[in-house]
This record gives structure tokens, sequence and C-alpha cells, in this order.
């Protein structure tokens, strides 16, 4: 099954840079800083797309699950010269908080980290801290971001409706105010801040 995996996500790589190539980009510049890039779960491919596309920086690094999709994306990612972290079972948390500090540290040695707050399960759009963790612990700014493609197929039978783009399309990237915490910031404060950004950019995005 790894061989398939890998076989499909060489597969996607080649999909992803066609839809890259070929999309009309709209839209004000994005970062180009070292951060940590917040997107809602949805925008998953998307944001793979746009950011091989759009994006010059630091070598991004994601997570993923431990299933066969998730083994797709390791090798998609990885035909991309992007890298990944393996999510642990649902629920280990005590293995949840070693992913964010090991993400933290991807960071800190020069890596963008991308992070879905709402991810790997849902509910879908509702944050959860993960991400304002790696950037407390990394050091690096919080990016929200969401992204708009046009034509795109939504697949409404999954819980986060995600995104698959398709080529010749317009693409668009909303970017929000960089959320920077502090070391030691408590972060429930700071989790109100982040949903309301994801949904401003995702709303702004939406209607693109």
């Amino acid at each position: 099954m790894r061989v398939l995996a890998g076989l499909i996500g060489r597969l996607m790589a080649v999909y992803v840079r066609l839809v890259a190539a070929t999309a009309r980009i709209e839209g004000s510049p994005v970062t180009q800083e070292q951060v940590v890039l917040a997107f809602w779960h949805e925008y998953n491919l998307v944001a793979a797309t746009a950011a091989y596309r759009l994006r010059r920086g630091p070598p991004h690094v994601s997570f993923s699950t431990q299933t066969f999709r998730g083994e797709v994306m390791n090798a998609m990612l990885a035909a991309m010269g992007a890298g990944s972290v393996p999510l642990p079972a649902e629920g280990e948390r005590a293995e949840a908080a070693r992913l964010s500090r090991e993400l933290a540290r991807l960071g800190r040695e020069g890596a963008t980290v991308a992070v879905s707050p709402d991810g790997p399960v849902g509910p879908y759009r509702r944050a959860k801290p993960g991400a304002l963790i790696v950037a407390r612990e990394s050091g690096l700014p919080l990016q929200p971001w969401a992204i708009s493609m046009h034509p795109s197929l939504r697949l409404s039978g999954r819980w986060d409706r995600h995104l698959i783009p398709l080529p010749f399309g317009r693409m668009r990237v909303v970017e929000a105010e960089p959320i920077r915490v502090a070391a030691r910031e408590p972060l429930r404060p700071l989790l109100a801040r982040l949903q309301s950004a994801l949904d401003e950019v995702a709303a702004a995005a939406d209607g693109a």
C-alpha cells in the first residue's frame, strides 16, 4: 500500500504543479516571511498549490495523518520539496504535545510551518490551539490564510468540504494581520482572535 500511496502522491504533485503553473493570480502579493501559516483544513490542497506558486521563502513543513491518505500527502509534499510530521492517534494528548514541539523545532531551524487549526477531524472551521502552540514555541508570527480558486470542486461528503483546485483558474490568497505569541503567553485569550481572523479571511475568499 505504501508503494501505491507514493505513486498517487507523486501524481498529485504533478497535478498541483500544473494547477499552479496555469493559475491567474489576483489580489495583493503574499508574505514571503518565515511564519506559521494557519488555514482551515478544507484549504489544504489549494494552500499547497498557492504556496508552491507564490511563496519563495523558507521550506514548508506540515503534518499528516497515519493513514493511507496521509501517506499520499507525505509523498505529494516530498515531491514538491516540502516536509511533513505524522500526527499521533486522536486523543493522545502527550503525543499531540510532542507533535507541536517537533513542528516548533522545525520552525526554529528555518522552516515555515503550515497548520490547519480545525484539523485533522474537525469540527468544521472551529479553531483549536495547536497553531498557537507552534507559534509560541517557535517564536514565529502566526499568519492566517485563506485561498480562493475558481473553478474548483468542493467535496461535500467530507467533514471539511475539501476544495480541489482545477487548472487554468483564478487564484487569490487572503491574509489577515499576523498574530504574534509571546513566550509563555496564555493561549486561551488568543484562540478567539485566531478564530475571528480565520473566519474573516475565509469569508473574503468565499466571496471572491
